[in-house]
């Protein structure tokens, strides 16, 4: 009877664990052959090129360049400075960093209202070096339909399998050299070539901080580019970059998208939208989320449509669910006008505060010990911490002066006036400001709490360079 049992229960073992296997089997069988993207010429397709091929040669010259001796633009991390040829941003600064990431932020919401997906398919750095890549491919290992033919090759020993190792080797190198020069030229905008270089070749890399992460993040960020670029590709645009969640937000009606005419009838449904879409989509389908309106379809489809004497457009850039006249009418469209506005707004707000933007930063802190304390003139004091900064490009000669406007300020006196800063100097120490005891001042004190301005100016010529504004305390 027992027997019985374990035989009939075994089948049923059987049939569970097949139960979970088999799905996983039908789904790898039915996962799709890696998408092989097509590459071809067209008026989109050279409009791409002429703005990435820029921004790819200004990215990878741009650390090579200097500017006063010193790289003409150098985020240094350790210095807490952001230095672009003569100008130079502390964190101190942190309002016309809030200003221009503002301005970017609305310029941003604009365009994409205006024009969609265009900064995604034109110069978005995961599609730049993406198209690089994928023409890389091309060059070592043919068209498309030869990378496909020899993907479908059996491994064995002959000269076919030898030329496909061969062949995919070389790629893979080509890949990893760009991936690593990514990485490098990325750190070189926080790490000097120069400084990266001797670092390098003179230090241990356990020992030397410096050299030593600088190498981590050149391998991290050139292993993420060779991932990225050379196998993640679309999937990056599809299901990790926010931008394409949010830009439905940003959109409205007449938002300028790419579009298939179906009242046409005039597709022979060739599937060559398909084969150059780097995302692999069918365009035919309708508006999908990875589309990135890179126009590559467009391109492929105008080819077609003259090759058998259609007119042209099957494809093409179109407002959403408008006409282009209705895109032009700016009453019906407020929200454009209100990122406009807004992006105007941020762009004067960030002029205002650069040129209000003091050379000296300087900033009193309270000593914590005592509010104030009587002298053995019968004085009193209040003693604090001062900090100076001179973000300015040469040395600067400053002294201090209560301001003008005040009616009591022959009552003060400061125990330090002259500072030597030079440039980028950061300066902290204590500092004194005594109110003078005078026989004729017996002025009674409405308060203990009495707020005081002193300013910054410079000795060459005068000019108020910074201000304190303080408080000094006292019994009344």
């Amino acid at each position: 009877m027992s027997k019985l049992i374990a035989t009939s229960s075994q089948p049923a073992v059987s049939n569970e664990s097949s139960s979970i296997i088999q799905p996983l089997i039908s789904w790898f069988k039915s996962a799709p052959d890696n998408h092989r993207v097509r590459l071809i010429t067209g008026r989109f397709n050279t409009l791409r090129r002429s703005i990435s091929l820029p921004l790819l040669a200004l990215c990878f010259i741009t650390p090579w360049l200097t500017w006063n001796d010193l790289p003409l633009v150098h985020l240094d991390l350790v210095s807490k400075q952001f230095r672009f040829a003569d100008i130079v941003l502390w964190p101190e600064d942190l309002m016309v960093l809030t200003w221009m990431m503002m301005a970017g932020a609305f310029g941003l919401f604009f365009v994409a209202m205006v024009s969609g997906r265009l900064w995604c398919g034109y110069a978005c750095p995961q599609t730049v070096w993406t198209f690089l890549f994928i023409r890389l491919e091309e060059i070592i290992e043919g068209s498309r339909h030869k990378r496909l033919k020899m993907d479908r090759q059996p491994w064995a020993l002959n000269k076919q399998s030898a030329e496909k190792v061969a062949r995919k080797s070389l790629k893979h190198v080509s890949w990893l050299g760009l991936s690593i020069a990514t990485g490098i030229t990325f750190i070189a905008y926080f790490y000097p070539l120069s400084d990266m270089a001797n670092d390098f070749l003179a230090s241990d890399f356990l020992v030397n901080e410096m050299s030593g992460s600088g190498l981590f993040w050149i391998l991290f960020i050139g292993l993420l580019t060779y991932l990225n670029a050379g196998f993640l590709r679309e999937q990056v645009c599809t299901h990790m970059c926010p931008y394409s969640r949010f830009q439905s937000v940003m959109a409205d009606r007449s938002t300028l998208v790419v579009e298939y005419n179906e009242e046409r009838n005039d597709c022979i449904d060739c599937q060559v939208c398909v084969q150059v879409c780097p995302t692999d989509i069918d365009i035919r389908d309708g508006m999908q989320l990875a589309c990135i309106a890179c126009g590559a379809c467009v391109d492929a489809c105008d080819d077609i449509m003259e090759k058998i004497n259609k007119p042209k457009g099957l494809i093409s850039y179109h407002p959403g669910e408008s006409s282009f006249k209705e895109a032009i009418n700016l009453i019906r469209r407020p929200r454009l006008i209100g990122y406009a506005a807004a992006l105007l707004l941020s762009l004067f707000l960030l002029v205002n505060e650069w040129q209000g933007r003091e050379i000296i930063n300087a900033h009193l802190e309270r000593e914590r010990t005592s509010l104030y304390r009587i002298n053995a003139n019968d004085e009193i004091e209040n003693n604090f911490f001062i900090k100076l900064h001179n973000k300015a490009k040469n040395r600067q000669n400053v002294y201090f002066e209560i301001d003008n406007n005040q009616s009591q300020q022959e009552d003060f006196k400061l125990s330090q006036t002259q500072f030597n800063l030079a440039s980028g100097q950061r300066l902290q120490i204590p500092f004194t400001v005594t109110r003078l005891s005078t026989g004729g001042n017996t002025r009674r004190r409405e308060s203990n709490n009495e707020a005081i301005t002193i300013n910054v100016l410079s000795t060459v010529n005068n000019e108020k360079v910074g201000t304190i504004n303080t408080s000094f305390i006292a019994p009344r």
